[in-house]
């Protein structure tokens, strides 16, 4: 599971250090695209077969099945890690989630987001406040109790 918060810099070639207990629930890479909230998104490999394989059970007779398929295969780059531990993230997915030199990488469960610091910062004060997150969550019914 990923978890945790990293703040890590881009060279000027364009790797990523992953951090090491990030690889290690990641070994043999990670496929990376697009996310919905302007940030990209890596998965382990089964996890991405997994979704990949839900995409390509979608009707390609609807137009907003085709439109996610598009979104979804050809924003995913997959990417191995060099020897220090690197991942090289293409300039198309770095411009579109608007990452320049500093990234922070956020463990989210089954997946890692990679956010441009400026628009991380946002996202974080939109979903700040117990008050409001008490309220907000409420409905998912989450518990530390059995089914």
């Amino acid at each position: 599971m990923f978890l945790g918060q990293f703040d890590h810099n881009i060279d000027a070639k364009g790797r990523l250090t992953i951090p090491s207990n990030f690889r290690e629930e990641a070994p043999e890479g990670l496929f990376v695209t697009k996310g919905f909230d302007n940030n990209l998104i890596a998965y382990p490999r089964d996890v991405y077969e997994r979704m990949a394989e839900k995409i390509n059970e979608l009707s390609i007779t609807d137009p907003e099945s085709r439109a996610l398929r598009r979104m979804f295969f050809s924003n995913t780059v997959a990417l191995s890690y060099d020897t220090a531990g690197r991942i090289l993230l293409p300039a198309f997915l770095r411009e579109s989630a608007q990452i320049a030199t500093t990234c922070k990488l956020v463990g989210n469960g089954d997946n890692i987001e990679i956010w441009s610091m400026e628009l991380w910062q946002i996202e974080n004060q939109k979903n700040g406040g117990s008050e409001k997150n008490s309220s907000r969550w409420a409905a998912y019914n989450i518990s530390t109790r059995g089914h």
